[in-house]
């Protein structure tokens, strides 16, 4: 009768520890669950910057970048900011007022302009153009030669810095001359 009686409480125990494993494995996947879902409805990923050289003025291949006779370049860039923040549930972003665009080609400075504040909202994109402009700038005969080559191609790109105020970059992009948006990345020594 004993025997039985231990063999009574040894299944009940054995299935109370059941019941304990059974109900922390259904509670570890409550919660993998909640998170992925809560994870996919509220996301906080960084907002992602990009930019588009839409139209430029002065870089001519024919007219301005081949005259031999006129060696300072004056172009005017029209560049399109674009921020997509639509990862992001919780928070807004801005672009700060007095962040600059600065425009070069191989090293060669282009034009640079002042950006107005853009903002987007939680799971929302926002854009703003600055016009990038350079005057009277000497640009070395080799980088004319090469720049009128690709415009002709329709291949020119150039790299767009989105610079501080103190003259830091805090993002670089290469943008295709009358191409869509492209990606922006932060420079290797951002901070």
């Amino acid at each position: 009768m004993a025997a039985q009686a231990q063999g009574s409480c040894d299944r009940r125990q054995a299935l109370i520890a059941a019941l304990w494993i059974f109900a922390a494995a259904v509670a570890i996947a409550a919660w993998v669950v909640l998170g992925i879902f809560m994870s996919n409805k509220f996301p906080a990923e960084a907002p992602k910057y990009s930019v588009a050289v839409a139209a430029v003025a002065g870089l001519d291949p024919a007219l301005d970048l081949s005259a031999r006779g006129r060696p300072m370049l004056s172009p005017v860039f029209n560049v399109t900011v674009h921020i997509d923040n639509t990862r992001n549930a919780f928070h807004r972003t801005c672009v700060p007022d007095l962040l600059a665009a600065e425009v070069s080609y191989g090293d060669a400075f282009l034009g640079r302009g002042t950006l107005p504040k853009i903002c987007a909202g939680t799971r929302r994109q926002a854009e703003g153009v600055v016009r990038a402009w350079g005057q009277d700038l000497v640009v070395p005969w080799f980088l004319r030669d090469q720049l009128a080559g690709e415009l002709a191609a329709g291949e020119a790109e150039v790299d767009v810095h989105l610079m501080r105020p103190h003259r830091s970059s805090l993002l670089v992009c290469k943008a295709k001359i009358g191409g869509g948006l492209s990606r922006c990345r932060e420079p290797e020594s951002a901070w």
